[in-house]
């Protein structure tokens, strides 16, 4: 991983990756500055806090959420699998 923090910064890993992806460091660059690095899962957030806001942008028609999602019936379990591979939807949401 190479940084263009400067002393003490501070990076966040934003996504997510495939199991076993590795992220190589170069401590010389890294850690003896002072830098550190976060893994932040879903933005830390506080879901008391979030949803409402989340709930309030939807209703303000500015957070259409469902057009991220796709729906599938179980049977179509793998192309669900598929399509969230291929980017086809974001979030595919099976109905058992």
């Amino acid at each position: 991983m190479r940084t263009s923090m400067g002393l003490l910064g501070h990076a966040a890993i934003v996504g997510l990756a495939n199991s076993g992806t590795e992220a190589p460091v170069d401590i010389g660059s890294t850690i003896l500055t002072g830098a550190s690095v976060t893994f932040v899962l879903e933005g830390d957030a506080v879901p008391q806090v979030l949803i409402p806001q989340l709930i309030a942008l939807y209703e303000a028609d500015r957070f259409p959420f469902d057009k991220l999602i796709k729906h599938y019936e179980f049977e179509d379990i793998n192309q669900a699998f598929e399509d969230s591979e291929s980017e086809v939807t974001l979030k595919p949401l099976v109905t058992f």
